[in-house]
């Protein structure tokens, strides 16, 4: 007969070496490597961090949550998820935010009821703003069915709260990108209208970013009329906003920007090219990839793997 000894933040052998290896960080030995040898701790090994998190340096904290941050975006089998969760919780604004956007991945939704329960007691606009962005995962998934019902209305609540608050402009911003998710919606609809008729520039940008977000083909005049601005965001969000809708109607301002002024805007046009398709687009983008510009080539042959996956999503190759 065998015994069995259940694995406890005491007696779990993987916890103690987070700890050293969070101490010896701490203490200045500091390296990638190190940091990435934290991923996908157990659960016991997170309560063992949850009671030392506190005792790390203020430096350490920071260089632990960005470090993991960017390590996550290069290497998508890292994950950092269960210290990020504890960093939530730090006294350091920054350490907040940085951990904030950097459970972009977390899609579960016990980290939803954390970002949520953060709302109730946060007040730096940094923080609010990562979370109004962490927030639109979550609305993607609402979008798509993924989410139950009393998440997706707590997340389309808590969205509206922040962009009607008395948050800087900023944070609203994010809470409209983040609520364009939410199509067929009247009142996101409106939203989205008034913020492209407000005074405000920057609102008024994230109000085409969310056009596009938000799939509406209604959203078309506008999108078509910013492709002639004169102010280069707008274009680039406009021609961002053309490739989500997918409207061959949006072709022949797109073509004209391939060549813009504005590095940015170019790609963004070649790059909405490839999202809409079809025989006119998929003839300039092969045009493209001959092109004596290795950006322009580079975008070009993206494009292209974009407009043939679009019609044709089990197809190999360009």
């Amino acid at each position: 007969m065998f015994s069995t000894i259940s694995r406890t933040p005491q007696n779990d052998p993987s916890a103690a070496r987070v700890i050293e290896r969070l101490r010896a960080i701490g203490g200045g030995q500091r390296s990638a490597s190190a940091v990435a040898e934290l991923t996908d701790i157990s659960r016991a090994a997170a309560v063992q961090v949850r009671a030392e998190w506190p005792q790390l340096p203020l430096d350490a904290r920071r260089y632990l949550v960005r470090q993991m941050v960017d390590l996550a975006e290069e290497n998508v089998e890292l994950n950092f998820s269960r210290i990020l969760r504890v960093a939530l919780d730090d006294d350091d604004a920054e350490v907040r935010a940085v951990a904030v956007a950097g459970l972009w991945e977390d899609e579960s939704n016990d980290c939803l009821d954390e970002l949520l329960g953060m709302l109730a007691r946060e007040r730096e606009p940094a923080v609010l703003e990562a979370i109004a962005t962490g927030l639109g995962q979550f609305a993607c998934r609402a979008s798509l069915g993924d989410l139950d019902d009393e998440h997706t209305a707590q997340v389309r609540s808590a969205l509206m709260d922040l962009l009607h608050g008395d948050a800087p402009s900023w944070v609203r911003r994010r809470a409209l990108e983040s609520l364009a998710w939410f199509t067929d919606d009247a009142e996101v609809t409106a939203e989205i209208a008034a913020a492209y008729a407000s005074e405000d520039r920057e609102l008024r940008v994230s109000a085409l970013f969310g056009m596009g977000r938000n799939l509406d083909a209604s959203w078309l005049p506008q999108i078509l009329a910013e492709l002639e601005s004169d102010d280069p965001e707008f274009r680039y969000e406009a021609a961002k906003a053309a490739g989500e809708l997918g409207d061959p109607q949006a072709l022949d301002s797109l073509l004209n920007l391939i060549r813009d002024e504005d590095r940015e805007v170019q790609t963004a046009a070649i790059g909405a090219l490839g999202q809409i398709g079809g025989r006119v687009a998929v003839n300039v983008l092969r045009r493209l990839r001959r092109d004596k510009d290795p950006v322009v080539r580079e975008a070009a042959e993206d494009a292209l793997v974009q407009a043939f996956y679009e019609s044709d999503p089990l197809r190999p190759g360009v």
